[in-house]
Protein backbone atom coordinates (compact mmCIF):
# COMPACT_ATOMS: atom_id res chain seq x y z
CA UNK A 1 0.00 0.00 0.00
CA UNK A 2 2.99 2.09 0.90
CA UNK A 3 4.43 2.18 -2.57
CA UNK A 4 0.96 2.47 -4.16
CA UNK A 5 0.70 5.82 -2.23
CA UNK A 6 4.21 6.91 -3.22
CA UNK A 7 3.79 6.00 -6.76
CA UNK A 8 0.40 8.11 -6.94
CA UNK A 9 2.37 10.98 -5.09
CA UNK A 10 4.85 11.08 -7.97
CA UNK A 11 2.61 10.69 -10.45
CA UNK A 12 0.54 13.62 -9.65
CA UNK A 13 3.87 15.77 -8.55
CA UNK A 14 4.49 15.21 -12.31
CA UNK A 15 1.11 16.04 -13.52
CA UNK A 16 1.21 19.30 -11.37
CA UNK A 17 4.50 20.84 -13.06
CA UNK A 18 3.29 19.76 -16.46
CA UNK A 19 0.15 21.76 -15.74
CA UNK A 20 1.52 24.69 -14.69
CA UNK A 21 5.03 25.07 -16.95
CA UNK A 22 4.12 25.28 -20.96
CA UNK A 23 5.49 22.62 -22.80
CA UNK A 24 8.11 24.75 -24.44
CA UNK A 25 9.90 24.40 -20.86
CA UNK A 26 10.70 21.24 -21.69
CA UNK A 27 11.90 21.36 -25.45
CA UNK A 28 15.27 22.14 -25.68
CA UNK A 29 15.80 25.69 -27.59
CA UNK A 30 16.72 26.22 -31.15
CA UNK A 31 19.09 28.40 -31.74
CA UNK A 32 19.41 30.58 -35.10
CA UNK A 33 22.60 31.06 -37.46
CA UNK A 34 22.88 33.76 -39.94
CA UNK A 35 24.18 33.44 -43.02
CA UNK A 36 25.23 35.94 -45.16
CA UNK A 37 26.93 35.65 -48.93
CA UNK A 38 28.44 38.81 -50.53
CA UNK A 39 29.03 37.90 -54.37
CA UNK A 40 32.12 39.40 -55.80
CA UNK A 41 34.07 39.51 -59.43
CA UNK A 42 37.06 40.42 -60.35
CA UNK A 43 38.43 41.02 -63.62
CA UNK A 44 41.92 38.83 -64.27
CA UNK A 45 43.53 35.85 -63.62
CA UNK A 46 43.56 33.94 -60.62
CA UNK A 47 47.06 34.65 -60.34
CA UNK A 48 46.51 38.27 -60.31
CA UNK A 49 43.67 38.88 -58.27
CA UNK A 50 45.15 36.99 -55.44
CA UNK A 51 48.91 38.79 -55.52
CA UNK A 52 47.51 42.34 -56.34
CA UNK A 53 44.40 42.87 -54.37
CA UNK A 54 43.52 39.84 -51.89
CA UNK A 55 47.22 39.05 -50.05
CA UNK A 56 47.50 42.72 -49.60
CA UNK A 57 43.94 43.63 -47.90
CA UNK A 58 43.30 39.89 -46.28
CA UNK A 59 45.36 37.87 -44.30
CA UNK A 60 44.69 34.27 -45.57
CA UNK A 61 45.38 31.11 -43.91
CA UNK A 62 46.39 27.98 -45.51
CA UNK A 63 43.46 25.92 -46.76
CA UNK A 64 43.68 22.08 -48.04
CA UNK A 65 41.59 22.01 -51.32
CA UNK A 66 42.56 24.52 -53.99
CA UNK A 67 40.09 27.70 -54.75
CA UNK A 68 38.83 27.37 -51.15
CA UNK A 69 40.42 30.13 -49.18
CA UNK A 70 39.87 30.74 -45.07
CA UNK A 71 40.05 34.08 -43.45
CA UNK A 72 41.59 34.31 -39.59
CA UNK A 73 39.38 34.52 -36.74
CA UNK A 74 40.23 38.30 -36.58
CA UNK A 75 38.54 39.25 -39.97
CA UNK A 76 35.35 39.85 -38.96
CA UNK A 77 31.96 40.65 -41.40
CA UNK A 78 32.47 44.37 -40.58
CA UNK A 79 36.25 43.99 -41.94
CA UNK A 80 35.33 42.22 -44.78
CA UNK A 81 32.36 44.37 -46.00
CA UNK A 82 34.71 47.77 -45.86
CA UNK A 83 37.48 46.07 -47.67
CA UNK A 84 35.03 45.14 -49.98
CA UNK A 85 33.85 48.11 -50.85
CA UNK A 86 36.99 49.88 -51.15
CA UNK A 87 38.28 47.81 -53.90
CA UNK A 88 34.67 48.43 -55.72
CA UNK A 89 34.98 52.08 -55.30
CA UNK A 90 38.62 51.73 -56.73
CA UNK A 91 36.98 49.86 -59.59
CA UNK A 92 38.96 46.24 -58.86
CA UNK A 93 36.16 44.53 -57.56
CA UNK A 94 32.09 44.19 -57.99
CA UNK A 95 29.85 42.96 -55.57
CA UNK A 96 27.15 41.30 -57.83
CA UNK A 97 25.15 40.75 -54.68
CA UNK A 98 24.94 40.52 -50.97
CA UNK A 99 22.45 37.99 -49.72
CA UNK A 100 21.19 36.73 -46.01
CA UNK A 101 19.33 34.22 -44.65
CA UNK A 102 18.82 33.26 -41.35
CA UNK A 103 17.90 29.47 -40.72
CA UNK A 104 18.19 26.76 -37.29
CA UNK A 105 20.96 24.93 -36.61
CA UNK A 106 21.05 21.51 -37.99
CA UNK A 107 18.27 22.47 -41.45
CA UNK A 108 19.92 23.82 -44.62
CA UNK A 109 19.06 26.86 -46.39
CA UNK A 110 19.40 27.93 -49.93
CA UNK A 111 20.44 31.15 -51.40
CA UNK A 112 19.67 31.59 -55.18
CA UNK A 113 20.91 34.60 -57.45
CA UNK A 114 20.31 35.09 -60.94
CA UNK A 115 17.86 35.33 -63.49
CA UNK A 116 16.21 33.33 -66.44
CA UNK A 117 16.76 33.16 -70.33
CA UNK A 118 14.47 32.55 -72.64
CA UNK A 119 15.75 29.59 -75.01
CA UNK A 120 13.91 28.36 -78.24
CA UNK A 121 12.45 24.70 -78.39
CA UNK A 122 11.26 22.61 -81.23
CA UNK A 123 7.37 21.22 -81.19
CA UNK A 124 4.79 20.44 -82.70
CA UNK A 125 3.55 23.75 -83.18
CA UNK A 126 6.74 24.07 -84.42
CA UNK A 127 9.63 26.56 -82.68
CA UNK A 128 8.75 28.01 -78.98
CA UNK A 129 10.36 28.68 -75.96
CA UNK A 130 10.94 28.14 -72.32
CA UNK A 131 12.87 29.96 -69.97
CA UNK A 132 16.01 28.07 -68.33
CA UNK A 133 17.20 29.65 -64.96
CA UNK A 134 20.85 31.13 -64.57
CA UNK A 135 22.77 32.37 -61.63
CA UNK A 136 24.46 31.47 -58.25
CA UNK A 137 22.85 28.55 -56.08
CA UNK A 138 23.86 27.96 -52.59
CA UNK A 139 23.06 25.22 -50.51
CA UNK A 140 24.55 25.77 -46.89
CA UNK A 141 23.86 23.90 -43.89
CA UNK A 142 25.19 25.24 -40.74
CA UNK A 143 25.75 23.50 -36.93
CA UNK A 144 26.18 25.06 -33.55
CA UNK A 145 28.42 22.66 -31.40
CA UNK A 146 28.23 23.63 -28.06
CA UNK A 147 30.52 21.12 -26.63
CA UNK A 148 33.31 22.99 -28.75
CA UNK A 149 33.06 26.43 -27.09
CA UNK A 150 29.85 27.28 -30.23
CA UNK A 151 31.76 26.51 -33.23
CA UNK A 152 29.71 26.19 -36.74
CA UNK A 153 29.99 23.22 -38.72
CA UNK A 154 29.44 24.69 -42.22
CA UNK A 155 28.68 22.95 -45.27
CA UNK A 156 28.62 24.43 -48.54
CA UNK A 157 27.56 23.06 -52.27
CA UNK A 158 28.10 26.01 -53.99
CA UNK A 159 26.73 26.33 -58.25
CA UNK A 160 27.39 28.80 -60.45
CA UNK A 161 25.96 29.09 -64.16
CA UNK A 162 26.19 31.91 -66.62
CA UNK A 163 25.21 32.43 -70.18
CA UNK A 164 27.58 31.87 -72.63
CA UNK A 165 26.60 34.29 -76.50
CA UNK A 166 29.56 33.20 -77.63
CA UNK A 167 29.04 29.13 -78.53
CA UNK A 168 25.49 29.09 -79.55
CA UNK A 169 23.08 26.21 -80.77
CA UNK A 170 20.83 26.45 -83.55
CA UNK A 171 17.64 24.90 -82.66
CA UNK A 172 15.35 24.89 -85.51
CA UNK A 173 15.25 28.29 -86.92
CA UNK A 174 16.43 30.25 -84.05
CA UNK A 175 19.81 30.31 -82.13
CA UNK A 176 20.00 29.75 -78.44
CA UNK A 177 23.27 30.20 -76.05
CA UNK A 178 25.02 28.10 -74.60
CA UNK A 179 25.58 27.79 -70.47
CA UNK A 180 28.70 27.30 -68.54
CA UNK A 181 28.56 25.38 -64.87
CA UNK A 182 30.52 25.48 -62.16
CA UNK A 183 30.63 23.24 -58.93
CA UNK A 184 31.86 23.96 -55.61
CA UNK A 185 31.65 22.08 -52.84
CA UNK A 186 32.66 21.97 -48.88
CA UNK A 187 33.20 21.92 -45.77
CA UNK A 188 34.59 23.81 -42.71
CA UNK A 189 34.50 24.70 -38.84
CA UNK A 190 33.70 28.26 -38.33
CA UNK A 191 33.57 30.12 -35.06
CA UNK A 192 30.51 32.81 -34.90
CA UNK A 193 31.44 35.87 -37.32
CA UNK A 194 34.14 34.51 -38.97
CA UNK A 195 34.02 34.50 -43.35
CA UNK A 196 34.85 31.57 -45.54
CA UNK A 197 36.53 32.60 -49.00
CA UNK A 198 35.62 30.25 -52.09
CA UNK A 199 36.86 31.51 -54.80
CA UNK A 200 38.63 30.28 -58.49
CA UNK A 201 35.47 30.05 -59.60
CA UNK A 202 36.89 31.71 -63.07
CA UNK A 203 35.28 32.67 -66.50
CA UNK A 204 36.58 33.74 -69.97
CA UNK A 205 35.20 36.08 -72.22
CA UNK A 206 36.61 36.95 -75.86
CA UNK A 207 35.14 40.08 -77.86
CA UNK A 208 35.86 40.83 -81.59
CA UNK A 209 35.13 44.55 -82.83
CA UNK A 210 36.54 45.72 -86.12
CA UNK A 211 36.48 49.60 -87.47
CA UNK A 212 36.75 50.37 -91.36
CA UNK A 213 36.46 52.70 -93.69
CA UNK A 214 33.29 53.33 -95.61
CA UNK A 215 33.21 51.55 -98.84
CA UNK A 216 37.51 51.17 -99.04
CA UNK A 217 37.35 48.80 -96.08
CA UNK A 218 34.96 46.68 -98.33
CA UNK A 219 37.17 46.36 -100.99
CA UNK A 220 39.21 42.49 -101.19
CA UNK A 221 42.35 42.15 -100.56
CA UNK A 222 43.02 45.98 -100.66
CA UNK A 223 40.64 46.66 -97.71
CA UNK A 224 42.98 44.99 -95.21
CA UNK A 225 44.62 48.38 -95.57
CA UNK A 226 41.49 50.35 -94.58
CA UNK A 227 40.43 48.43 -91.39
CA UNK A 228 41.31 47.74 -87.72
CA UNK A 229 39.92 44.69 -86.09
CA UNK A 230 40.41 44.50 -82.16
CA UNK A 231 40.29 41.02 -80.47
CA UNK A 232 40.21 41.55 -76.56
CA UNK A 233 40.53 38.70 -74.24
CA UNK A 234 38.93 39.24 -70.72
CA UNK A 235 39.23 36.61 -67.91
CA UNK A 236 37.07 37.22 -64.51
CA UNK A 237 37.36 35.06 -61.24
CA UNK A 238 34.06 34.87 -58.93
CA UNK A 239 34.68 34.92 -55.40
CA UNK A 240 31.90 33.96 -52.36
CA UNK A 241 32.68 35.54 -49.01
CA UNK A 242 30.30 33.47 -46.66
CA UNK A 243 29.68 34.70 -43.16
CA UNK A 244 27.67 32.74 -40.31
CA UNK A 245 27.06 33.95 -36.72
CA UNK A 246 24.82 32.93 -34.34
CA UNK A 247 21.90 34.54 -33.60
CA UNK A 248 21.60 35.22 -29.82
Amino acid sequence: MTNKKFITKISLAVLLLSVLLPSSAFAKKTRLVAVSADVVEISGTMQSVKGFSWNQLFDFEEATIPGILSLGEFERKTAVTTRLRLMETEGRAQVLSNPKIVTSSGNSAKITVGGKVPIPIVNNQGVGSQLEEYGILLNVLPTIIPERNNIIDLQVQLSVSTVDYSRTVVIGTATAPSFTNRDVETHVELNSGETLVIGGLKNSSRNVSEDRVPFLGRIPLIGLLFKNKDVTEEQRSLFLFITVEIVE
